[in-house]
């Protein structure tokens, strides 16, 4: 149980960078992801599986990094 429940941490983040970790050929992709503030310090890292229809409709580096915005703004804002 925390102490303080009501406090949430706050990042400000300014950039993210992506790092494929593993392509299995036909399957899917994990990638990892570095968020960091304005002095390029990581404040938080994550990975992502993409596979199914979202690996599918993977033709180019411009849907990988939309596709991973996307699920950073979910992951880190979510709808309540």
């Amino acid at each position: 149980m925390s102490v303080y429940p009501n406090i949430k941490k706050v990042i400000t983040l300014y950039k993210a960078r992506i790092q494929i970790l593993e392509v299995v050929m036909f399957s899917h992709v994990r990638v990892a992801v570095y968020l960091m503030d304005t002095n390029d310090i990581v404040m938080e890292s994550t990975q992502f599986l993409i596979d199914g229809d979202e690996y599918n409709n993977w033709l180019d580096d411009a849907y990988l990094v939309k596709l991973i915005r996307q699920k950073i703004q979910e992951r880190y804002n979510p709808i309540i």
